[in-house]
């Protein structure tokens, strides 16, 4: 069996090169993760975007869009709650919980760099030591923002975790 090919002169090359490129552009689209939000998401004393504590837990999955959200609940009689694990391309981005009547947000767990604090920081990113912060051991949170906690690396400064919890 013979093999056709094209010389340089008649374009050969051209057509091989855009070909790879093509197919490695191809192998790049399907094999990345969405690694973006579709719009930016902060995590503050008010909630998570539109998300706010006194957002009904059943809408919660409504309430942002480009994002896909998994209920959970925890069938144990010591913890009630439900959770909504909310994610983007598959990847988690937060633990939404409910309180013990399943009707009301009791905390929100923040599980990707991709949210930010108001001050622009997210988790792994270190927290300037001019920053004024309540702490308790690692658990920490703005004074202005009581809701908010963050478990922070004391030798480091990094933020580890981030949780609302409305007092």
């Amino acid at each position: 069996m013979e093999r056709a090919s094209l010389s340089s002169a008649d374009g050969g090359e051209d057509i091989l090169s855009t070909r790879l490129l093509l197919i490695a552009l191809l192998f790049i689209g399907c094999s990345s993760q969405n690694t973006t939000l579709p719009y930016s998401l902060t995590i503050s004393e008010e909630g998570l975007g539109a998300i706010h504590p006194d957002t009904p837990f059943e809408q919660i999955s409504t309430s942002l869009s480009g994002f896909e959200f998994e209920k959970l609940s925890q069938i144990s009689p010591e913890h009630p709650e439900m959770i909504y694990q909310m994610k983007r391309g598959g990847r988690l981005i937060a633990h939404i919980v409910s309180d013990s009547s399943g009707k009301k947000i009791s905390e929100i767990h923040i599980l990707s760099p991709l949210i930010k604090n108001k001050h622009h920081l997210g988790l792994g990113e270190l927290i300037p030591q001019n920053t004024p912060l309540n702490c308790r051991d690692e658990l920490c949170s703005y004074p202005d923002e009581p809701s908010l906690y963050y478990r922070i690396d004391s030798k480091t400064r990094t933020i580890r975790e981030i949780t609302f919890q409305k007092l």
